[in-house]
């Protein structure tokens, strides 16, 4: 019950990692706010199992690339709890190929969705949290590739990349305000669009080799390293991105390191 009493908004809650940071957040005594899109009934299903928890939440449909959708998604937080103490900007799209085959079209709503999502989300949310003068904690979903660039991610890299680098301007810009903004970057999760991708043994194995920990993450340890985030156990740390990928972000060099061993 470490979070009792506050608030969060969870973008992208539907599913996913998402999906394990509302229910981690829920666990810790959070209301949280379910956004979602385009899919209602696995968002009724987080909030089914949220209520199941005995703690509170609501779902709102909004789409964050969208500025007027995101005023709505913080009116109706603001309406039904009061305030906005947690933010968690999780949302986000992938389109890969060569990027000298990516569609401008393609290009644009990566980057609306995963970037200028992120900066519009953390505008509304950090406006009431100043005006409020509640401080609060925002914390941005990124990905080690965007500190690890991997080919053929389109705009997914650079998005990514984009919300680092605007997790640190606006922890230096908000410390004042005693508003904490990091960034996680998770590595390989186990998701239903994980598992899909690596839909055999042969291909879960091999990717599973590829991580030093040998194996994928789990949706509730990024939810449980959020919940450290959001509450003051973390209230000297702002300006972070913190990863969560099994030490894949060193893989290279564990790869090389073990075919060495393994031929010596």
């Amino acid at each position: 019950m470490k979070l009792k009493g506050k608030t969060a908004i969870v973008t992208g809650a539907s599913q996913g990692i998402g999906k394990g940071i509302a229910l981690e957040l829920a666990d810790a005594g959070a209301n949280v706010v379910i956004n979602y899109n385009n899919n209602k009934e696995a968002a009724t299903k987080v909030r089914e199992e949220i209520n199941n928890l005995k703690r509170n939440a609501i779902i709102v449909k909004a789409d964050v690339s969208k500025q007027d959708e995101v005023k709505h998604l913080v009116e109706e937080a603001i309406n039904k709890y009061h305030k906005i103490d947690i933010l968690v900007n999780n949302a986000g799209i992938f389109i890969g190929g060569p990027i000298e085959n990516l569609k401008e079209q393609d290009w644009e709503r990566v980057i609306d969705v995963n970037l200028k999502g992120v900066f519009l989300c953390c505008q509304a949310v950090g406006k009431n949290m100043i005006s409020n003068k509640s401080g609060g904690s925002i914390i941005n979903i990124a990905s080690i590739s965007g500190s690890m660039p991997e080919i053929n991610l389109g705009a997914y890299t650079p998005s990514k990349a984009g919300v680092i680098g605007l997790t640190r301007l606006l922890a230096i810009e908000w410390a004042k305000y005693n508003i904490r903004v990091n960034s996680i970057s998770p590595g390989p999760i186990m998701t239903a669009l994980q598992r899909k991708a690596y839909n055999t043994v042969d291909l879960l194995n091999a990717r599973n080799n590829a991580i030093p920990m040998q194996r994928h993450g789990k949706p509730e340890e990024i939810g449980k390293l959020a919940v450290f985030l959001a509450y003051d156990d973390s209230s000297f740390i702002t300006g972070e991105d913190i990863k969560a990928d099994g030490g894949s972000i060193n893989s290279l060099f564990y790869l090389v390191h073990r075919s060495i061993r393994n031929n010596s």
